[in-house]
């Protein structure tokens, strides 16, 4: 079976190909069945767009929602995935953006641990030619000489419940109610540019319902 879930590129292929860059797929998700891109990859295009530029991406992951639930890829991986054709058409599939269920190809949020698992067949070369990082503690990351063009941010995240702090602090991580997910963020940058990232859900009824503050 080809690799799960792209999105914590990193992971996956550490136990895959000892070398990869792409997360590993939730465990316990039911497979919903292999999936084939039909673009081809251009895997020249995609390493051009990974050699050294002027441009610098960096951002925040934390988005507090009015139930006080945060949303967070803090110590996770993160991902800059040069948007070919083939990352286009795999965004679509995986965020299932022809429904709108998940939102849109500018910016994605989908809960993992509530949908089936994704496979993509023969989708090794893509998960590689991508450049990974890890959020920081409070959600920060950053990615230094980044070439002219268009790419995905794409990161594991954290829902947290609001007690998660004292949970952690009184009985440890595991008695914490915790769930998965990924997000997408579609950016562009040019000459030199400092893009700074603060990434929201595509839609305030997203995460289960539970908003963000002030939104109707």
């Amino acid at each position: 079976m080809e690799p799960a879930l792209p999105f914590f590129f990193g992971e996956l292929m550490q136990i895959k190909l000892l070398s990869g860059v792409l997360f590993l797929a939730l465990m316990g998700c039911q497979s919903s069945g292999p999936v084939r891109v039909s673009v081809p990859f251009d895997e020249s295009k995609a390493r051009a767009l990974l050699k050294p530029g002027t441009n610098q991406v960096t951002g925040r992951i934390m988005v507090a929602m009015a139930s006080g639930t945060l949303v967070t890829c803090a110590n996770s991986s993160v991902s800059l995935v040069p948007a070919t054709d083939y990352a286009k058409e795999w965004a679509r599939k995986f965020y299932e953006l022809d429904s709108g269920k998940y939102g849109t190809i500018n910016t994605a949020f989908r809960m993992d641990a509530r949908e089936s698992q994704i496979t993509f067949q023969g989708a090794e070369p893509f998960y590689a030619a991508t450049r990974t990082t890890q959020c920081d503690e409070d959600g920060d990351f950053s990615f230094l000489n980044v070439a002219d063009g268009e790419f995905f941010v794409v990161a594991r995240t954290r829902w947290l419940g609001k007690d998660h702090d004292y949970f952690d602090f009184m009985y440890g991580v595991n008695d914490a109610q915790e769930e998965d997910g990924s997000i997408m963020q579609k950016v562009r940058v040019k000459g030199g540019e400092v893009l700074d990232l603060k990434w929201a859900p595509p839609k305030p009824t997203m995460l289960g319902g539970q908003g963000l503050p002030g939104a109707r």
